[in-house]
């Protein structure tokens, strides 16, 4: 990363390593676009969901995240290259601010159904939020949670950049 912060979402995906995200989108030119409003689609779902206990997932405050926390905020932009719901997103950086997974609950029928539904569980306290998917490419998200056992019992969590290089 360089030693100066990012101004814009284009500077701070670069900055990150994550500079496919821009890259590889057909055609290039219109990738920050799209990101932009995949953004504010997840901003808006946020706000419809949680009410006046949504994260500001705006474009500047996710740059100014990025000045303090850029290793979550690159995971946060892997996200947006594996996930095609707002949702899914959203329960990604609800996971990154400290949100722990309860629950996970996964169906599928080869070439017929995929349901993925997760409830996370605030850390202090809070109500359950409740995120559910029925795109099977939104299941590449679990690549980035850590596994671990705790006293031989399973756990999932957090939601970590992968090193793609």
């Amino acid at each position: 990363m360089s030693g100066n912060l990012p101004n814009t979402l284009e500077e701070a995906i670069r900055q990150s390593g994550e500079g496919w995200l821009i890259d590889t989108f057909a055609p290039p030119d219109r990738a920050m676009e799209h990101l932009r409003r995949s953004l504010e689609s997840v901003n808006l779902r946020a706000q419809e969901l949680l009410g006046e206990n949504a994260p500001n997932l705006s474009e500047s405050s996710i740059i100014m995240e990025f000045a303090h926390h850029p290793q979550m905020i690159r995971g946060f932009f892997q996200a947006f290259g594996g996930t095609r719901t707002p949702d899914m997103l959203l329960m990604v950086w609800r996971i990154i601010e400290g949100m722990e997974i309860k629950d996970v609950e996964l169906h599928y029928e080869r070439q017929e159904n995929f349901v993925v539904r997760v409830t996370l569980e605030s850390i202090d306290g809070g109500a359950n939020e409740v995120y559910e998917s029925k795109n099977i490419q939104d299941f590449a998200l679990f690549r980035h949670i850590g596994i671990i056992e705790i006293g031989n019992k399973p756990v999932l969590d957090g939601f970590y950049p992968l090193k793609l290089r």
